[in-house]
């Protein structure tokens, strides 16, 4: 009987989703939908806490927040994103109807009408993230 030989596993970089949620549930379900479709994630529970991550040293690829949080609001975090990393891609989701679509766009960000789709999301998420490298290189 051969030994079996163990191989290294080869790490493929994994672009990295900065996802946004007051709601321990929704930030915690939209981490796991995105992990397992190849995704990194990091979890803010807050505009302010995921300003604190985009401003360390961690490489982000996109935002997934929720516009409607306690404190500073997806908005506020879109155009802080748009002031401070032009080139970072932001997506926006609510449960609330009305203007808020006219609204991401102000703040050049793709909007999401909730409850999506978890396909929807991820495949929203990997469009984002190609049209940022197709534009960067």
């Amino acid at each position: 009987m051969a030994d079996v030989i163990a191989f290294p596993e080869r790490k493929q970089a994994r672009h990295t989703v900065l996802v946004v949620d007051d709601e321990y549930l929704m930030r915690g379900v939209l981490s796991e939908v995105l992990e397992d479709a190849g995704f990194a994630v990091i979890a803010a529970a807050s505009a302010e806490e995921a300003m604190t991550h985009l401003e360390g040293p961690s490489r982000i690829d996109l935002v997934f927040s929720d516009i409607k949080m306690p404190g500073a609001d997806g908005f506020t975090l879109a155009k802080w994103v748009h002031h401070n990393k032009p080139d970072l891609p932001v997506i926006l989701a609510s449960g609330y109807a009305g203007k808020t679509n006219i609204a991401a766009e102000l703040c050049e960000a793709e909007f999401l009408r909730k409850p999506c789709d978890f396909d929807l999301i991820v495949s929203k998420v990997r469009d984002a993230i190609a049209r940022r490298k197709a534009r960067t290189g």
